[in-house]
């Protein structure tokens, strides 16, 4: 799993690849928190992205909420297709994009 956090004076991008695990849920808390701490409009890049954990799902989860609450925007590019699979059946993926 990778984890790259860029970012620019208006927006966050973060990118995801591979698989997150629980083992790998470290680095993608250490790129939430480093967003929360500078709150801006933040993208989430995770076409190569084939599964996430449930603890992964948490945590952007929370992103949302803490960026809402500082008027910005959390934002998604297109899934991976089973990573969308994944979401669509736990039935998480409409609670996360379109919330």
């Amino acid at each position: 799993m990778h984890t790259t956090l860029k970012t620019t004076t208006k927006k966050h991008k973060l990118t995801l690849s591979g698989e997150i695990g629980f083992a790998e849920t470290h680095a993608l808390w250490d790129a939430v928190q480093q967003i929360a701490q500078q709150p801006k409009e933040t993208l989430v890049e995770w076409s190569e992205l084939s599964h996430m954990h449930y603890a992964g799902v948490q945590m952007l989860f929370a992103l949302r909420k803490s960026l809402e609450e500082q008027g910005c925007k959390l934002q998604f590019g297109e899934p991976n297709p089973a990573l969308y699979a994944q979401l669509h059946t736990l039935g998480v993926w409409d609670a996360l994009i379109q919330s």
